[in-house]
């Protein structure tokens, strides 16, 4: 495996929305191996990459002043996705200071701190962002990983969500976390 910074990263455009969108397919069709999830969507039904692309469209383009916006970032392999973390504007106005965020890298490039990485990339972003206050997430029960690599780059735990999601005929809890960036 290369060393971690010869791997690219940098904020995706509409041009690479259909590389993000592969990304996507793989990282849900991963979720609930060895039966830890990471993504809300069920395994036994077509992934909807369609609607997310629409949706997608629509999110990326709006500026972050404007409820609903999204913005992404990818990591390259060479020219493919390798993994990505996005972070969402609120759908109100009232709730633009705080953005959710999420994150995959594909199982083959998983524990080579491509992740921590990524994660600062977002959180520099955002405090160079002066209306962005707070970067929220949630962890799926069972991804102990995941939270130990949120904890490492500064999040803090703030509450637990039981029964978050069902997939699958499985109820998973989710672990709410945050850090400030312009506080």
């Amino acid at each position: 495996m290369r060393p971690i910074n010869s791997f690219n990263i940098r904020l995706l455009t509409l041009d690479d929305l259909d590389k993000w969108l592969k990304q996507c397919e793989i990282l849900s069709s991963e979720s609930g191996e060895n039966n830890v999830y990471f993504g809300a969507y069920s395994i036994t039904e077509p992934y909807p990459t369609e609607d997310i692309k629409k949706n997608t469209i629509e999110r990326w383009i709006k500026t972050i002043d404007t409820p609903g916006w999204r913005r992404a970032w990818g990591i390259f392999d060479s020219d493919r996705i390798i993994g990505s973390a996005d972070i969402a504007g609120g759908d109100l106005p009232t709730s633009l200071h705080r953005v959710d965020f999420g994150i995959g890298i594909m199982k083959e490039y998983r524990n080579l701190g491509l992740g921590s990485k990524l994660i600062n990339v977002i959180i520099d972003w955002c405090k160079e962002q002066p209306s962005i206050s707070w970067i929220d997430l949630g962890v799926f029960s069972g991804n102990d990983i995941a939270k130990i690599v949120f904890k490492k780059n500064g999040f803090k735990e703030i509450g637990y969500k039981e029964d978050a999601w069902l997939v699958d005929g499985n109820s998973i809890g989710e672990t709410l976390m945050t850090i400030p960036v312009n506080n």
